[in-house]
């Protein structure tokens, strides 16, 4: 009797590739650092010392804490504009996240600096206003997606609106709103880079420094790693999304 062979998932290996490079990076800069500058000889305000590991390491930590609230926050949200106590209000929850998205994001920062102060709560508040709306639009529209004869099924099962909404409407919802969810990851990452001025430091710290001394090694140096974090996360949202939508079929 043949036997069927598991067919190697191409996210799961682009996954695992991208964080050894992004590693390998990351903590093997310095070893061919001399050879770099040897290749583009821009010397010219190469004396900061810094550590590419500790900068990268602020900088994820900046964008997986504003993700994390914008998720919570944002599917909130999207849930409460979906029921009938926040149905008139979704038009102006809508709005208001579409506003905040159109400010310019180095706006928004000089809001948060002037609301909590120099540090990273102002990076994060900045992030969140960002990357909020996608959340927002996909939760609601996930929910809307569900077919009108799967909520009436529970409903002939006795199921309350709270059960419907939990046990059918949101598990069916998940694949539109992981969507938004990794839309709204890459605006963070790509707006994390600017949270350097409010002093919460990351590799927006070197790309400044880079660009302020005209040294493009260092922009090399942090462009690289945001590149591949967001990439690495992208595809790690694709796989979470795929297998949603083969769990529910």
């Amino acid at each position: 009797m043949k036997t069927k062979k598991n067919k190697i998932d191409g996210h799961v290996v682009g996954i695992i590739i991208l964080l050894f490079v992004l590693l390998l990076f990351v903590f093997g800069f310095q070893y061919i650092e001399s050879w770099v500058y040897s290749v583009w000889p821009y010397q010219i305000g190469n004396v900061a010392k810094y550590s590419l590991p500790k900068l990268t390491l602020e900088f994820i930590k900046i964008a997986s804490i504003a993700c994390g609230l914008s998720v919570a926050i944002g599917f909130s949200l999207g849930i409460f504009c979906f029921s009938s106590l926040g149905k008139s209000f979704e038009l102006v929850i809508e709005k208001s996240a579409m506003i905040m998205q159109s400010i310019p994001t180095m706006a928004v920062l000089m809001f948060g600096l002037i609301a909590f102060g120099i540090g990273i709560k102002a990076a994060v508040f900045a992030l969140i206003m960002q990357s909020i709306l996608p959340i927002v639009f996909s939760t609601i529209a996930g929910l809307k997606s569900v077919p009108q004869s799967y909520i009436e099924v529970g409903k002939g099962l006795g199921m309350t609106k709270k059960q419907i909404l939990f046990k059918i409407q949101l598990p069916l919802a998940i694949p539109v709103i992981l969507s938004g969810m990794r839309i709204a990851l890459i605006i963070c990452i790509s707006a994390a880079t600017l949270a350097f001025s409010t002093g919460s430091g990351g590799l927006g710290l070197l790309i400044q420094t880079g660009c302020s001394t005209y040294n493009t090694v260092y922009i090399m140096e942090a462009t690289i790693p945001i590149c591949l974090i967001a990439i690495l996360m992208d595809q790690l949202l694709r796989k979470i999304e795929k297998d949603s939508y083969k769990i529910i079929r």
